[in-house]
């Protein structure tokens, strides 16, 4: 596709840098979890590895900070090692109705999840990443050219592949001709850190009007709040109001930070490399914060890109990348059907408070614990008898 993606073997290139050109096997543009993720792996497979961003670290983000069980093994794979003095476990995930009638809880079958701030998980990826051997760029300036070309703070860059690791927004996505998407709906994040001590061992999910609200431990002594909403316009408080049990637990709190957004979407593309050009983590299609599969989705797409590239085989990264997204896509597309039909919602609530097996199975399957050829085919039959009967 572009002249320097498709130039010879650069492995005599790499012992030198002629002409101040940057020269690497892998040039993974964006450091956020996954590109750090991806560029771990790249160089423990003894590729050469520079990772630029705009940024500086720690790079923070709006979002639940919490690690699924299979986040959690996906980073302690790439070595990095977090424990409970400095992170909280929950056992599960607890769905509440705003009003405070109905409430539904199931555990991981296997292991805990942890919470905790996105800035320290961040800075533990970047150390790793400097200790393994990558170089990293910050505050670096990447400019992509018409022509095909790359540079990185004027230097042009010469590699075997490019890596688009830089967010739902990706530069590297619209440069590629990467754009077209199978399915996509946008939604606004809010998110804000108060100081306390969690009050539950579960993630707990609030189901209000228009929005959904989870609180999730992140420290001994800190909860962060997270909004979800298709109302750009929806206020932090004003959204915490329509949920009291949340607001009375909220009301002696003091906040420890800023209220920070961003925009949320589901977005599935049709195609997530062109050439040697490959789209990992929210780059190549998100799915809806509710899943709180974000961040474990992005860091298994990264293993499952590394092993194409060792390969030379970027299509087997496209059949990896559907498969490792599908649950959590089923899962969006049923969080979203809940948000837009509150009738619907009530409905599944109480059919999950009825049969906590379901929303068991549902929920292990989607973080990797239960294969989905495991639920059963009496599981869609069930939710789907009871969603139609529930009263």
């Amino acid at each position: 596709m572009n002249s320097f993606m498709s130039g010879p073997d650069l492995s005599s290139n790499l012992r030198g840098n002629l002409c101040g050109e940057l020269c690497a096997d892998l040039f993974v543009v964006g450091g956020g979890p996954a590109g750090l993720a991806t560029a771990i792996l790249g160089a423990q497979a003894g590729m050469r590895v520079v990772v630029a961003d705009h940024n500086r670290p720690p790079i923070d983000k709006a979002c639940g900070e919490g690690l699924m069980p299979d986040s959690l093994a996906a980073v302690e794979k790439l070595g990095v090692k977090l424990n409970c003095s400095e992170a909280v476990r929950f056992l599960g995930i607890r769905f509440n109705d705003g009003d405070g009638k109905t409430c539904a809880a199931a555990t991981f079958a296997n292991g805990f999840g942890l919470g905790l701030c996105r800035t320290e998980l961040h800075s533990r990826l970047v150390q790793r990443a400097a200790d393994g051997g990558v170089e990293l760029m910050w505050g670096a300036r990447v400019t992509l050219e018409r022509e095909g070309g790359l540079s990185c703070d004027g230097r042009q860059v010469r590699c075997r592949y490019v890596i688009g690791a830089d967010g739902e927004g990706s530069a590297v996505r619209r440069w590629a001709a990467l754009e077209e998407s199978r399915y996509e709906r946008s939604r606004f994040g809010i998110r804000q850190h108060f100081g306390m001590e969690p009050w539950s061992d579960f993630v707990e999910v609030y189901w209000a009007r228009g929005c959904q609200i989870v609180a999730a431990p992140i420290a001994h002594d800190g909860v962060c709040v997270a909004v979800t909403s298709r109302n750009p316009l929806l206020k932090f408080h004003d959204a915490v109001g329509q949920v009291p049990e949340l607001a009375c637990r909220l009301s002696g709190a003091s906040a420890t930070n800023k209220v920070r957004g961003a925009h949320a979407s589901l977005r599935r593309l049709r195609r997530v490399y062109r050439g040697t050009v490959a789209l990992v983590g929210d780059a190549s299609g998100s799915v809806d914060p509710l899943t709180g599969e974000g961040i474990g989705l992005g860091l298994r797409q990264a293993a499952a890109l590394v092993e194409a590239i060792k390969r030379s085989d970027l299509q087997s990264y496209q059949a990896a990348h559907e498969r490792i997204g599908r649950m959590a896509h089923l899962t969006s597309r049923l969080m979203l059907l809940m948000d837009t039909h509150p009738r619907l919602r009530r409905r599944a609530l109480r059919t999950f408070a009825a049969e906590p097996s379901l929303f068991a199975r549902m929920l292990n399957a989607q973080v990797g614990e239960l294969a989905l050829s495991e639920c059963g085919l009496d599981l869609p039959v069930r939710l789907g008898w009871r969603l139609i009967f529930s009263w």
